[in-house]
């Protein structure tokens, strides 16, 4: 397996995605990757031009992912922002909870520049799963379109 990456998965109905890291941040920045990519396939096409720095916090790391992941399509759909470069610095717990901050460079959607890819209308747990290893993590995760 390489190192970190993802995949699109065969699926009836919507997007399966499996994404893979060295480390948790790097596992969720892939499927944060797969999930812009799912939107605009052409993740070159995309200028850093804007940053914006994030903070989620949940219960437990599915809900982490979840969240995290909900709040790109919120930010797609309020602000029309896609990012190329997504950093997830730090997830940690703490009193029993996870806390992720994340740096997204990215532009507004643009039809003239970007491709239109497959609009995704919501993350969701079936098939959710995070299996974090000594040197790495892998995750499964589905896209409802």
């Amino acid at each position: 397996m390489k190192k970190a990456g993802f995949e699109f998965r065969d699926h009836t109905a919507d997007v399966q995605v499996r994404s893979w890291g060295s480390s948790l941040e790097e596992a969720f920045s892939q499927t944060a990757y797969s999930l812009i990519a799912t939107i605009t396939p052409d993740l070159k096409k995309i200028t850093p031009k804007v940053e914006k720095i994030i903070t989620i916090k949940a219960e437990d790391k599915e809900a982490l992912l979840f969240d995290f992941l909900s709040e790109f399509l919120y930010i797609f759909d309020v602000d029309e922002l896609v990012f190329s470069q997504i950093y997830v610095s730090k997830i940690e717990k703490f009193n029993d909870k996870y806390k992720l901050q994340a740096t997204l460079k990215g532009e507004k959607f643009d039809l003239d520049k970007h491709e239109i890819g497959i609009e995704v209308k919501a993350i969701t747990y079936s098939f959710l799963n995070i299996e974090e290893k000594h040197d790495s993590t892998i995750i499964d995760i589905v896209f409802d379109i």
